[in-house]
């Protein structure tokens, strides 16, 4: 099970390693760098899609404008000039498919019914597609800049510490402590108003109220873009039925029932490699109407490029409503995120189970950190290491409770007076 509001990928950071080597490469080739503030799931959706659709559009782009994308087969009197131009015609007019077992329809709008649209425009499906899967990552930078910390250089900072040396690495380690503290100081809760402990009560455990100042911000940033994940990956499958004509949101469905049959799954009448051209020619007064026949190669590379991708699309659809679930969890069960402290402060002995520890760590957890402070906790966790989570933690534990007995002096001070 995942670690809340961003999943232990330790088993997946295998995976997470070898897509980083084989996509990562071409990332940064084409300008997009990987990010060290979210989870695998989410990079699995805005980072690594995105370049295997970028692969795909110059894969299907070079045959298009490099190879010969169309064939036709012509009447023999055609000349040479002729059936390049019959090529060229057929390409940028649409084709249209009917079954070699099927009577071409003799009138001309029930060829038009059958008309393949979309083939000369693949290449801005894909780019379109990837876009689309970037945009919940720009929703996010846009609000997360307003939470008051840079995660993403918090992470990479972190990433940097577990492989310094001791006096830089406690040097680094006692930076972020005092960032981490001097932000969680700057949200503090409303003072002010009615019913404001009913409005803090609701902001820790739902995302009705939220803001920098119930100490939700970040998390509610992130539930909304992990929905916007989701959302993306679903709709995706529908919106390529819109841009292929085709009920594509089955498409999967129909491959594995044709190889459950032993049946031709490479086959797909979506993506058909023969089909029919009609063109006029105007000679003087005369029109003459030709019927050709032609064959798509590039259909052959469009076919697999598009069972990969509804394969791939469902495998992310189902992996953010995974993540979605476990920090939805993670959100309304306050325990959970103290079980997920305690567990550290074990390890580093500071913590017994004794009732005056609970009450510590129960005020650590829900006064101190809040939820964006448990998350970016676990963000640290998830994208550098527990060994330095499990510091930071530390660190942070022994200046909160420097900071009670602070408090506590301080009023005994002022009843003395």
């Amino acid at each position: 099970m995942g670690n809340g509001l961003c999943v232990e990928t330790g088993s997946s950071m295998t995976v997470f390693d070898w897509l980083d080597h084989v996509l990562g490469t071409v990332g940064h080739t084409i300008g997009l760098k990987s990010v060290y503030d979210d989870d695998f799931i989410d990079r699995l959706s805005h980072y690594y899609t995105v370049i295997i659709l970028i692969i795909f559009t110059v894969i299907v782009s070079t045959n298009q404008y490099v190879g010969d994308p169309i064939e036709c087969w012509c009447p023999a009197d055609f000349t040479e000039n002729r059936v390049e131009y019959t090529n060229f015609v057929c390409w940028v007019s649409n084709t249209y498919y009917i079954p070699m077992q099927h009577q071409i329809p003799v009138e001309l709008e029930g060829r038009r019914q059958k008309e393949l649209t979309y083939y000369q425009w693949i290449p801005m499906i894909l780019l379109t597609m990837a876009l689309l899967f970037k945009l919940p990552r720009m929703v996010f930078k846009v609000f997360s800049a307003a939470s008051g910390i840079s995660l993403d250089r918090l992470c990479t900072l972190a990433k940097e510490t577990q492989y310094a040396n001791p006096e830089d690495r406690e040097k680094k380690l006692s930076y972020i402590v005092k960032y981490l503290d001097q932000w969680m100081e700057g949200v503090t809760q409303f003072r002010a108003g009615m019913c404001v402990r009913f409005r803090q009560r609701v902001g820790q455990v739902c995302c009705f109220l939220c803001g920098r100042h119930y100490g939700n911000y970040l998390v509610t940033a992130v539930m909304a873009v992990k929905l916007l994940y989701l959302g993306n990956a679903v709709g995706q499958l529908f919106l390529l039925n819109a841009f292929l004509g085709t009920s594509y949101n089955v498409y999967g469905f129909e491959v594995l029932t044709n190889l459950v049959s032993g049946d031709d799954w490479t086959y797909s009448p979506r993506f058909p490699r023969v089909t029919l051209c009609d063109f006029e020619i105007r000679q003087m007064t005369n029109l003459q109407r030709w019927t050709v026949q032609c064959v798509l190669p590039i259909n052959l590379f469009n076919e697999k490029i598009f069972i990969f991708m509804w394969f791939w699309i469902v495998l992310v659809a189902a992996l953010s409503a995974f993540s979605f679930v476990i920090n939805i969890y993670a959100v309304i069960f306050p325990q959970h995120r103290r079980s997920y402290l305690r567990k550290y402060l074990r390890l580093n002995d500071m913590y017994k189970k004794s009732e005056l520890d609970k009450k510590v760590v129960r005020k650590f957890v829900e006064s101190y950190l809040q939820q964006d402070g448990v998350f970016v906790l676990r963000a640290v966790s998830n994208n550098a290491n527990d060994v330095i989570a499990s510091e930071l933690i530390k660190l942070l534990y022994i200046n909160f409770k420097e900071k009670i007995a602070k408090q506590r002096n301080s009023v005994e001070e002022h009843s003395n007076v």
